[in-house]
């Protein structure tokens, strides 16, 4: 009997130090840079939906699937309710995403990834059920790159920058004041998500970014990029957990060809 606890001891050891393993793995070389995976996407906004369903934003619980390199977010007919999502303990390969306090008003998810382009209504939103909850799969993380050196992908390192770029067919609305991050060549984000609830403009930030509040004369709608049907985002994400949208570039092509 000893040998046998001591031997399921050891597997579960196993099992434990392999995840750990897998996830180191995933967490370093899961994702490509731009220039490895080849990637050059249009910096022209895309097309949207004749018709766009414009809805509030509260708190975003995501789940990142470490496998298929997937972001989902609660939703469809039964999210899991606020009060549950501190105790939810995902499997692998999902993951908890880190807190995401959103910042914009509206916004207007329209399509999955990988999604039909000719999709119709409920067609383009892929959900399926996880732990008794339904989830919506929301973006696909493509590639990433860093500014200030390679870094963590999920919480920079001070002075560093992290840029994944996913495919996300989302619009969203900023309606009264923006943070503003700027590497002032040009390249223009908006934060659109913090970990605290609070934006936080004391980012240590590479050299040459910069980081203010704005106010808006006119409400800030930013789409996806890659022209046509396409659905691209630059993501980028700061020492402090803070998530920014890219809405202007100073190139026509992102990795720029210069």
């Amino acid at each position: 009997m000893r040998n046998r606890s001591k031997e399921n001891y050891t597997m579960k050891q196993f099992h434990y130090f392999l995840t750990i393993i897998l996830l180191l793995f995933i967490q370093s070389c899961g994702l490509k840079t731009a220039e490895e995976l080849g990637l050059h996407f249009s910096t022209e906004k895309s097309k949207l939906p004749d018709t766009l369903n414009w809805k509030q934003i509260g708190f975003a619980k995501e789940l990142i699937n470490q496998q298929a390199m997937k972001v989902v977010i609660s939703g469809g007919a039964n999210p899991i309710p606020l009060e549950k999502w501190g105790d939810f303990k995902p499997l692998f390969p999902y993951k908890k995403n880190i807190d995401r306090h959103l910042l914009f008003q509206q916004t207007s998810f329209y399509r999955s990834p990988n999604t039909d382009i000719n999709c119709k209504e409920a067609d383009c939103i892929k959900e399926f059920n996880y732990k008794n909850y339904s989830w919506v799969e929301m973006a696909q993380p493509i590639c990433v790159d860093f500014v200030g050196g390679k870094t963590n992908i999920l919480k920079p390192e001070k002075g560093h920058l992290v840029i994944k770029t996913i495919q996300k067919c989302q619009t969203v609305m900023f309606t009264d004041s923006i943070f503003q991050l700027t590497d002032n060549k040009g390249n223009y984000n908006v934060m659109h998500a913090t970990e605290t609830g609070k934006p936080d403009t004391t980012a240590t930030l590479p050299s040459g970014w910069s980081l203010k509040k704005v106010t808006l004369n006119e409400p800030l709608i930013i789409s996806p990029f890659g022209g046509g049907n396409e659905c691209y985002y630059n993501i980028v994400g700061d020492n402090l957990g803070q998530g920014y949208h890219q809405y202007v570039f100073a190139d026509a092509v992102y990795p720029s060809n210069e």
